[in-house]
């Protein structure tokens, strides 16, 4: 597990959300992958958390609630989408917008991972301004219904 807030001092979710940005949790098992997304969103002013497998993404999603999660689907201990059936099932976090970013493109992967309860699927390699365009809106709608603005 790695929680990034931009070189500084270790600050919770919620804290970053309140102060620079919002929070995005990169759940992936390759190094280079985290690594790429999180400079990505770190130059955007995003608060970037890390976890290594699906179990350290649940754990982390429970004790930091970021305001978005991006899921791989190939991952150790926990499966992208066992964590992401876990996430559905907690009474703190189920409403977390998540996006899978894997490399299955085949159909039945996508399916069951829209049916546990995914937002928005993408195949890797993907488009760093597509993934930035995605989180932008997802959490602007994740505003608007909090608020009540439709």
């Amino acid at each position: 597990m790695r929680i990034s807030p931009n070189g500084n001092g270790v600050k919770s979710a919620a804290q970053a959300s309140a102060g620079t940005g919002r929070s995005v949790l990169i759940a992936d098992d390759h190094e280079d992958t985290r690594l790429m997304l999180r400079t990505m969103l770190e130059m955007n002013r995003f608060y970037v958390l890390e976890a290594a497998n699906g179990k350290e993404a649940v754990e982390v999603a429970e004790l930091e609630r970021p305001d978005i999660v991006l899921m791989d689907f190939g991952m150790p201990i926990l499966d992208g989408l066992t964590a992401l059936r876990l996430i559905r099932a907690s009474k703190t976090i189920c409403d977390v917008p998540i996006i899978f970013l894997s490399g299955r493109a085949e159909p039945a992967p996508q399916i069951a991972a829209r049916e546990a309860g995914c937002n928005d699927y993408m195949i890797k390699p993907v488009d760093l301004d597509q993934v930035l365009q995605l989180i932008e809106r997802r959490l602007q709608s994740t505003t608007r219904h909090h608020t009540g603005i439709m």
